[in-house]
């Protein structure tokens, strides 16, 4: 990785000069060179070399972690089209490469032999995953709460994944990326669908067998990523970012979804936080891209999206978001009546069926209903003690936000407003697009805090430190990063 490669992963981060220890020799040794070296250097062109090019950044890793990393990447482009490919018996394709990834990044730090030091986001997350695994004993569903307790525990897994394989920058927006390039498949799916006049509800068009409302917010979690992505690209890859927009706000007014077009607003709002940073090359660039934007909403979304649409005031003043404030009185009774430690997780759709008017029979064509509202399902199915957990764990999110660069910090303020409100109308405390922004959120604040860290030793070195060359770098240092070892 170029030290330019360096500077641009955190915009306005200064570069350091930082001590890094040359290679030791062996006594009676001499250091490689003409000839020897060029031969060490030739047994490198393996499968290590080619991990190299594929995912520039990840050279600090072994063969095996690169594997693992190269898994983990998958499973994330994978993730926005995740109901598309199921297999029989088993469940999806996604859960199929997350077993994998499981192995393989088990393997990866068990040959490294430590694991990183938690964060304390990592550990309220834990707290709240065991409060959930602990409401099977008071559940009022407990095959139910079960099925739920195991799914959480799989999403705690992938944030410790992404935590162990992904301590730098780098790994880190190659995640972005494939999380920015599965919505690729889905959002083109989607457009197939409506060019087929394939609905999947009634006027409304959503790709990949996801359904609407999903889909159409994890399109708009990828919009203020695509642009941080756009923003820190050069060359040709720039406009596949800017496809992508398109793509995505083409896609979401597909959907009709009301929710996703509320929260699409919001994500927009990273635009003019930060202009200051665009050159005028890129902010010709961008107005050609909301041109283009517009000419694809022009062209494409029919005008039934719009009249949906176009219900949202009417909707807030006196209407029921398609009956979800009738599911939300009958949460509410549900908490009053349960409001310690709740009804158990994932119990919510069975107990709220039988307080709403016409309850909806488990095993109909109509299944029941979700709570429609990420923090009410919480409240209510781990009850006060499982939401202040739930609530502290985005506030540990919030507070580690201060010591970023100020352009990441605008991303991810802008990513975290864009869930609060898609969130606020669908049920998704258990979603994987959920807890993988909260786990890259925690692994990206943890790559600057280990910064800060080298830093300060930097500039007071122990006096024993005799380092024996130094170089420029832009963005993080070559030191160990606090990790418990395996072996002792």
């Amino acid at each position: 990785m170029t030290e330019q490669d360096h500077s641009r992963a955190f915009p306005g981060h200064q570069g350091l000069i930082i001590p890094e220890t040359l290679p030791r020799v062996a006594p009676g040794q001499r250091r490689a060179s003409g000839r020897s070296a060029r031969r060490q250097r030739a047994s490198g062109h393996s499968l290590s070399c080619r991990f190299n090019r594929l995912f520039t950044g990840t050279e600090q890793l072994s063969t095996l972690g690169k594997i693992a990393f190269g898994s983990l990447w998958l499973l994330v482009f994978a993730m926005p089209w995740e109901d598309a490919i199921t297999i029989s018996g088993f469940g999806t394709s996604v859960r199929l490469i997350g077993m994998v990834t499981l192995g393989l990044g088990v393997l990866a730090v068990v040959e490294r032999g430590r694991v990183r030091r938690p964060a304390l986001g990592h550990i309220v997350m834990a707290l709240f995953v065991l409060l959930a695994v602990l409401s099977y004993l008071w559940s009022l569903y407990p095959e139910g709460t079960l099925i739920e307790a195991f799914s959480y525990v799989q999403l705690l897994t992938m944030v410790w994944l992404i935590w162990e394989l992904a301590p730098g920058v780098e790994e880190q927006m190659h995640l972005m990326r494939a999380y920015v390039f599965g919505t690729f498949v889905s959002g083109i799916d989607t457009f197939y669908l409506f060019l087929s006049h394939q609905e999947s509800v009634y006027q409304r068009y959503a790709g990949a067998k996801l359904d609407a409302n999903d889909l159409g917010l994890i399109m708009a979690l990828s919009i203020p990523m695509s642009y941080y992505l756009l923003i820190q690209n050069h060359g040709r890859m720039v406009w596949v970012y800017r496809v992508h927009l398109i793509l995505a706000g083409t896609t979401i007014l597909l959907t009709a979804s009301r929710g996703a077009t509320l929260a699409t607003v919001v994500a927009l709002a990273i635009v003019p936080l930060t202009q200051a940073r665009l050159g005028g090359r890129q902010r010709v660039a961008l107005v050609l891209t909301v041109i283009l934007l517009i000419g694809g909403i022009v062209f494409f979304v029919p005008e039934t999206s719009w009249e949906r649409l176009a219900t949202v005031p009417t909707e807030f003043e006196q209407g029921t978001f398609t009956g979800r404030t009738i599911i939300w009185k009958a949460g509410w009774e549900i908490f009053r009546a349960h409001p310690f430690v709740g009804i158990g997780a994932n119990a919510f759709r069975v107990i709220v069926s039988r307080e709403l008017a016409e309850p909806i029979r488990m095993g109909e064509a109509d299944p029941a209903p979700p709570a429609h509202n990420t923090f009410l399902s919480v409240l209510v199915e781990q009850g006060v003690l499982g939401f202040a957990v739930f609530c502290g764990m985005l506030g540990a999110l919030a507070v580690s936000l201060r010591g970023m660069p100020p352009f990441p910090q605008r991303l991810w303020i802008v990513s975290l407003a864009v869930w609060v409100v898609g969130v606020s109308s669908l049920t998704w405390e258990m979603r994987k697009p959920t807890w993988f922004f909260f786990g890259l959120l925690m692994a990206q604040c943890g790559s600057i805090a280990q910064m800060h860290r080298d830093a300060r030793a930097f500039a007071h070195p122990p006096e024993r430190a005799a380092p024996n060359s130094a170089r420029i770098m832009g963005l993080g240092i070559s030191a160990r990063k606090p990790a418990w070892p395996i072996f002792s």
